[in-house]
């Protein structure tokens, strides 16, 4: 936010502008009987001159006031705006008062060689108080509503960024969570294969191995892409293959432009294993998986999709979507979308919709 005393001098070459116009408004409008109903008025009589003079001065020290005094009471203080305003007028009534004195009871019988009718005086005073209080007031108003909307502006931003924090601390400790969840689930399908097929163990091994060195150290990647997604997602299929045998059919289809994209390590992967748990796995036939990412009117549509037993049985407890769903928005922000539901055939389709190239990571 800008400081308080940096923020009024925007007013100095504008405001002593308006301020030679305003003097030169006062002066007219006062005067104007003079001007109308004199019968040879002398437009820069001495008595014209002096008054042109002292609309000049209050004029002026208003301007002082606003550019100087203001920022001054609005380091004193910020947040209140009585204060502010009770100050500044008694300051700009001083003002007003002492030219008065100066001008009316000093200069004005040295020229005129003739004193103020009290009467006379006392309406200068007030008019012309009249006026410098509003105009000061107006200005004030103006400031301090500007001051407001930059605090404002500012808290916005600072509750964005404690946000993004947020996000990220979250994004953080759910990494911690689903590295290991991706882990035992899939040490748990090698036991499974170790006491199925004790003769494909080596062939087992290797692809663990290869799923493993891609899995670990994709949420510490910070340019991971769809394709590393897919190459990922690829390695899982191809392990948990081994437990199925012909039960699981999967396809995987993408795209160049849709592989090159940022996107957030084991979101699809985390998709893909939910379908295999709770879709593919319970059904007692052959299953089919299908992954799918393209590029479309600027989003990023991904698809997986299997013709499993369905939204009702599939829907398994722990991290699963709600992970999906934080590790999107601390990736895209609020306008990623997550839709999951039942196909028309038969099993569960889980949509993401995200803008094509907005990552905040």
């Amino acid at each position: 936010m800008a400081d308080p005393l940096s923020r009024p001098f925007r007013w100095r070459s504008p405001g002593l502008a308006w301020v030679l116009l305003g003097v030169c408004a006062l002066h007219a409008h006062s005067m104007m009987p003079y001007w109308l109903f004199w019968d040879n008025p002398q437009f820069f009589a001495p008595v014209e001159t002096i008054s042109f003079a002292f609309h000049l001065l209050v004029g002026l020290h208003l301007w002082a006031c606003v550019a100087w005094l203001s920022p001054f009471l609005a380091r004193r203080y910020p947040e209140q705006l009585a204060p502010r305003m009770v100050f500044g007028q008694l300051a700009v009534f001083g003002i007003v008062l002492l030219l008065t004195i100066a001008v009316y009871l000093n200069v004005f019988p040295l020229v005129m060689g003739r004193d103020v009718k009290p009467g006379g005086q006392f309406s200068l005073v007030v008019r012309a108080w009249i006026i410098a209080s509003v105009i000061y007031g107006w200005l004030l108003l103006r400031d301090h509503a500007d001051g407001q909307a930059e605090r404002a502006s500012r808290l916005l931003l600072e509750t964005d960024a404690m946000a993004t924090d947020v996000d990220r601390s979250e994004l953080a400790m759910l990494e911690a969570q689903i590295e290991p969840h991706f882990l035992f689930n899939t040490l748990a399908h090698v036991k499974r294969l170790y006491r199925l097929r004790d003769s494909g163990a080596e062939q087992v091994l290797e692809r663990l191995i290869d799923y493993l060195e891609c899995a670990l150290p994709a949420l510490r990647k910070p340019d991971w892409k769809v394709g590393d997604e897919l190459a990922l997602v690829e390695l899982y299929l191809n392990l948990i293959a081994q437990r199925f045998g012909d039960r699981l059919r999967y396809h995987i289809t993408a795209p160049a432009d849709a592989r090159a994209l940022l996107f957030p390590a084991l979101t699809i992967a985390t998709l893909v294993e939910n379908a295999v748990r709770h879709g593919v796995g319970p059904k007692a036939g052959r299953g089919t998986i299908n992954v799918s990412a393209v590029v479309h009117e600027g989003q990023l549509q991904v698809e997986v999709s299997d013709d499993g037993v369905g939204i009702r049985e599939a829907s398994g407890k722990g991290l699963g979507l709600a992970t999906v769903r934080a590790r999107l928005r601390g990736f895209f922000g609020q306008k990623a979308q997550l839709a999951v539901g039942p196909r028309s055939a038969g099993g569960v389709i889980a949509s993401i919709r995200v803008g094509a190239g907005e990552s905040r990571a």
